[in-house]
């Protein structure tokens, strides 16, 4: 079977290896001497040494959490939204950049088809801006979550390029994956690049920004200690009245013992205990929208300054 052949076999089987697929296509590269073919193959096995240069199939939006602790408290997993962040570094906490090279990202996919792998937060990070999310509680460590799916779609991605760029090469030039290295080009730079572009260029470094034209829930006013104004914005933000048995109870004990150390502690137990619930059926900004409203309505019941 020839080379080409060979590529496009090992494209459309299943099971195929990438690593192994991609250093077929860098010999093929050097016998049609291709330079930006050589390259992306290249970057595809080592690895993209800038943001900057990753195509659109490396990048995905995802979301962060965070393990929370207090003194009288703790929560193992809760969802931190990018608004925490200082502006300049939201962009980059919305999406995971998958630039290491693919042999990092088979490995990781070796006995999974579900779940997640987690890309950690710098610790200072973490611990310094994390932790406004609640009032009671330090955060110990964060990480953004990319879904197993995603990996599984960059796999994907690779093999269908690569399908692509070998079959419209064997159209123009059946031979040229026998050609001997460092021949002459088996068809005009024109048309090699058109093939390139059609079938492996794509878009590159096409982050999408998040939508204007979102729409959100209004807040309401929460006034310090009315029950109804709070039950009304959690609920809003899509919430139960199961998800609330207990709180009112709670707060209102913390509220009238008017310490700072009860309405933080009550706070904190239930900010984390809500938030993850509000934003369980939540995407994009949405969830964004929904953990930092749960926290700013039981904040602003008690009367906790800077809600």
């Amino acid at each position: 079977m020839s080379l080409i052949h060979d590529i496009q076999a090992a494209s459309i089987a299943e099971h195929s290896d990438i690593p192994t697929l991609l250093r077929m296509c860098k010999l093929l590269a050097a016998r049609i001497s291709h330079k930006e073919f050589a390259e992306w193959v290249d970057k595809e096995l080592n690895g993209y040494p800038t943001i900057k240069e990753l195509p659109d199939y490396r990048m995905v939006q995802v979301d962060s959490y965070g393990s929370f602790v207090g003194s009288l408290s703790r929560a193992g997993k809760l969802q931190i939204p990018v608004s925490v962040l200082p502006e300049e570094l939201q962009e980059q906490y919305r999406h995971a950049y998958m630039g290491s090279s693919i042999s990092a990202y088979t490995a990781l996919l070796t006995g999974k088809s579900a779940g997640s792998v987690q890309e950690p937060w710098p610790v200072g990070l973490a611990v310094h801006n994390a932790s406004t999310l609640t009032p009671d509680m330090q955060c110990v460590s964060a990480w953004k979550e990319i879904p197993i799916g995603a990996i599984v779609r960059l796999m994907d991605s690779v093999k269908t390029r690569v399908l692509g760029f070998a079959i419209d090469l064997e159209r123009e030039a059946p031979n040229s994956g026998e050609l001997p290295i460092g021949s002459q080009p088996p068809l005009s730079r024109e048309k090699m690049t058109q093939i390139f572009n059609t079938n492996i260029a794509g878009n590159v470094g096409n982050v999408a920004n998040a939508s204007s034209s979102v729409t959100q829930s209004s807040v309401l006013n929460i006034e310090p200690g009315n029950w109804n104004s709070l039950q009304s914005r959690l609920m809003e933000l899509g919430l139960t009245a199961a998800d609330l048995d207990g709180l009112k109870v709670d707060l209102e004990k913390a509220h009238a013992m008017g310490t700072n150390e009860a309405k933080n502690g009550a706070a904190g137990t239930w900010i984390g205990r809500l938030a993850g619930k509000a934003t369980a059926g939540a995407a994009g900004v949405g969830i964004e929208v929904a953990a930092t409203g749960v926290a700013k309505a039981i904040a602003s019941y008690l009367g906790i300054a800077g809600a």
